[in-house]
């Protein structure tokens, strides 16, 4: 079977689009799994895309209200933080110094103890003692006193042995511990390891493993009276609760909103910067470790009763900071935020990479596939829209459910797979335009050519495998033009050619037309290829285009005889018909023409015609009678035709209100045909 020329070419545009968008799919996905330490390009980004997106949403206070947008940071009452802040850290009498002394931190832990605090947790170093035994004997007092959990560090070897670092024996049995290591993929925190396991094999080839829990974790299990452990990469378990985690036992860290206060007063001493910003956790009740030394019994258990205390630095002078997609904040921050999550329940909720993979494939392929249907600028103009859209779909999925579905790379897909269509239709069209222009652009008029080209496909708009279509043809011919030619230079006879024929076309173009070709000194034009009109459009047209040339050339051959130049007259036929266009030729040369049965009528008519005169076929005056008065002449027989033709003879515009005195022939009583001669 043999398939048209056009839709093997659409097929073979839209297989080539297909693989661009793949390619498109392709990258997006080779992104995604890029290692995080990529961290612009790999799901790092994304996750920091995501929720900067929802940040600035959230920024603007009458689009949280007009979404309903739910609160991701509420106030968490039963947790406190007691800041290592600028004041905490000026030189005594007014502050603590730099470091804190122990001393001060022994004196804080009985004063909580006494309050009732139900676990403090220190996100702070305590792996070596100090040079004064009074001040580690204040210190390990104080942690008899109250529950603690102070942070040790785990490094993994190029081995995979595990090394930790932790507060000194005598001073660990007093404490809970938990880990402070964290992965800053990139530079940015985004969550923690839930926790760290540690398997060591004996020497009898049994096996011991060790769970090593968070410091947020530690503290968060003590204060809810859980267990904890993992269950695998995405899950793990704290009480009779499911963690979520992120499919690499990493518990995602919701971000925070965070103050900031500027004193424009003059300190002295480590912190004595006016201007220096202090921050806080808006959600979290924070005092000043100078100022909660200072609280009396009654305001420490107020504060600190049957709570969560936390303590950290953060004065900018410690240099205690981490990266997060909200900004540049002190990393006991970030530990308090985790506290939260895991007391409070909130977690976010990665899908499975599976779906995000389909959804890069299945959008880019989409986009290319619509790409395809419509001009370049509006795909690309609408791929962008699908990005925003889908952009927005995230956001607020995330915003509702605390689901991340993947962002970047599913845009970046959409956007790519678009422009790498659009290029590649931009690059085969452009083709196609240089071979309309070169095949129509002196056929028909400009304004027909533009057209062309501005659709989407323009082969499409041509159908140049042949398709059939209503359209009236017209033919016209120089009467005696062989005679007198004999009398005449060739230069003069092409001159005098080019000229008429310059004329001639100009008005086919200015009525739709297009001219199919010349032979000799006879114009073929149809009306209206390879775009015909609807109605009677075509043939109108076609009719009052050949009674402007007719009334052109009387003027030609008025000009010309008072130039003494040779004159003529043309002899014109129209018919109005089913024809069949396209492409005809060769592989080697195609020409774009029609063919059928109408055409050779066209023929036969201009042919019966003489000098001056227009003739039309039954089927034209049927679709102009309304326009134009005409006088029907004797049936006719032509070449090829076994019944006579009835033609009519053009003679003037029907004006609007002007009676048609049209002379028309009995139809039941025609007179004899005769056979026509060839001029």
């Amino acid at each position: 079977m043999k398939f048209p020329v056009i839709k093997v070419r659409r097929l073979k545009i839209l297989g080539t689009a297909m693989l661009l968008s793949a390619l498109a799919a392709l990258i997006g996905i080779a992104l995604y799994f890029a290692p995080p330490t990529l961290a612009s390009v790999s799901t790092v980004g994304d996750f920091v895309a995501i929720n900067d997106a929802l940040f600035a949403v959230r920024g603007q206070a009458w689009l949280t209200k007009l979404l309903h947008l739910p609160d991701t940071d509420p106030p968490n009452d039963n947790i406190r933080l007691v800041a290592i802040d600028e004041a905490s850290l000026q030189d005594p009498p007014k502050g603590l110094g730099y470091p804190v002394q122990r001393t001060a931190i022994g004196d804080l832990l009985r004063k909580l103890g006494k309050a009732g605090a139900k676990i403090v947790a220190f996100d702070m170093e305590f792996f070596e003692h100090s040079h004064d035994p009074k001040v580690d004997a204040s210190f390990e007092d104080g942690l008899r006193k109250q529950a603690t959990v102070l942070g040790m560090t785990v490094d993994i070897t190029q081995g995979g042995i595990m090394s930790f670092e932790q507060p000194p024996p005598d001073i660990a049995q007093l404490v809970h511990l938990g880990s402070t290591t964290v992965d800053n993929p990139g530079g940015w925190l985004v969550g923690q390891p839930y926790v760290i396991s540690s398997t060591v094999t004996n020497s009898d080839k049994t096996t011991k493993t060790t769970v090593y829990p968070t410091l947020a974790l530690a503290t968060a299990s003590y204060w809810m009276g859980a267990t904890y452990g993992p269950i695998d990469d995405w899950h793990g378990k704290l009480g009779n609760d499911i963690v979520a985690l992120d499919g690499n036992g990493k518990l995602l860290m919701l971000p925070f909103n965070v103050s900031e206060h500027v004193d424009q007063g003059e300190t002295n001493g480590l912190a004595s910067r006016a201007g220096t910003a202090d921050l806080s956790m808006p959600a979290i009740q924070e005092v000043s470790m100078i100022d909660a030394l200072k609280f009396d019994p009654d305001t420490m258990k107020a504060f600190a009763q049957n709570e969560v205390i936390v303590v950290g630095y953060t004065a900018q002078a410690a240099g205690d900071f981490i990266l997060t997609p909200n900004g540049r904040y002190p990393g006991v921050f970030s530990n308090v935020r985790l506290i939260d999550q895991l007391m409070s329940h909130r977690f976010i909720h990665r899908v499975q990479p599976w779906i995000d993979v389909v959804l890069i494939v299945v959008l880019a392929l989409a986009i290319g596939f619509i790409v395809t249907q419509l001009r370049a600028t509006l795909g690309v103009a609408l791929a962008i829209g699908v990005a925003v859209v889908y952009t927005a779909f995230a956001v607020a999925f995330y915003a509702y459910t605390l689901h991340w579905i993947d962002l970047v790379h599913v845009d970046g897909a959409i956007i790519l797979s678009a422009l790498f269509v659009a290029l590649y239709r931009t690059i085969t069209e452009g083709s196609d335009k240089r071979m309309i222009t070169e095949m129509f652009g002196k056929h028909v008029s400009p304004a027909l050519v533009s057209r062309m080209l501005s659709h989407d496909d323009p082969l499409k708009a041509l159908d140049l495998s042949g398709k059939r279509a209503k359209v009236t043809i017209f033919y016209s011919d120089i009467r005696g033009f062989t005679a007198m030619s004999e009398n005449m230079t060739p230069e003069q006879i092409y001159g005098q050619l080019n000229e008429y024929f310059e004329e001639m076309c100009k008005i086919v173009f200015e009525h739709g037309g297009y001219v199919d070709k010349f032979i000799g000194d006879c114009l073929m034009a149809v009306f209206s290829a390879p775009d015909p009109r609807p109605g009677t459009i075509d043939a109108v047209e076609a009719t009052e285009s050949a009674f402007r040339q007719q009334e052109r050339i009387i003027e030609m051959m008025t000009e010309w005889k008072e130039q003494g130049r040779q004159l003529f007259t043309v002899g014109m036929g129209l018919n109005t018909g089913e024809v069949v266009m396209g492409n005809l030729g060769s592989s080697d040369r195609l020409n774009y023409t029609v063919i059928g049965d109408n055409v050779n009528t066209a023929a036969r008519l201009y042919n019966v015609a003489k000098g001056g005169q227009t003739i039309i076929s039954e089927a034209t005056y049927n679709e102009v009678k309304d326009h134009f008065i005409v006088n029907e002449l004797t049936p006719v027989f032509v070449k090829g035709k076994v019944l006579p033709l009835r033609n009519f003879e053009l003679l003037a515009r029907l004006k609007p209100g002007e009676p048609n005195t049209s002379t028309l022939l009995d139809p039941e009583n025609l007179p004899e045909a005769y056979t026509a001669d060839a001029h």
